[in-house]
């Protein structure tokens, strides 16, 4: 099978006092970096300038993208009964009655749909 290349979901970000130390090479290489290392979390770039952080953005609306995905693959295969994402801090299997990427996705879930309702306030969230 072969793979379309795809946009990734996310784009670099860079903070620190050492920010203008990093040019548009140094920047693009960073970048590959994390492209090819998907299981590093970020870097922290020593300059001359001070450190700079090198993470990656994702949208804000990026987790409910993917907890709607995990909700269409049980929902279109019930074959699959569970998807465990491996290598966060806290592992969590997904299930067709807790389709979600994180073990907090009900109670985040819950507390989006509330506010959507009006029944919390956005500060609340």
């Amino acid at each position: 099978m072969t793979e379309v290349p795809r946009d990734r979901p996310w784009q670099i970000m860079l903070t620190g006092p050492g920010l203008g130390a990093i040019d548009a090479a140094t920047r693009e290489a960073l970048e590959q970096i994390l492209e090819l290392f998907t299981e590093v979390g970020g870097l922290v770039v020593q300059t001359t300038a001070g450190d700079v952080s090198v993470t990656r953005d994702f949208p804000i609306d990026y987790t409910i993208q993917v907890d709607g995905l995990l909700g269409e693959i049980f929902k279109n295969n019930h074959a699959v009964t569970g998807i465990r994402f491996l290598g966060s801090g806290n592992p969590h299997t997904a299930t067709p009655d807790d389709p979600h990427w994180s073990a907090y996705g009900k109670a985040y879930a819950g507390i989006e749909e509330a506010a959507n309702r009006g029944e919390a306030h956005p500060t609340q969230r």
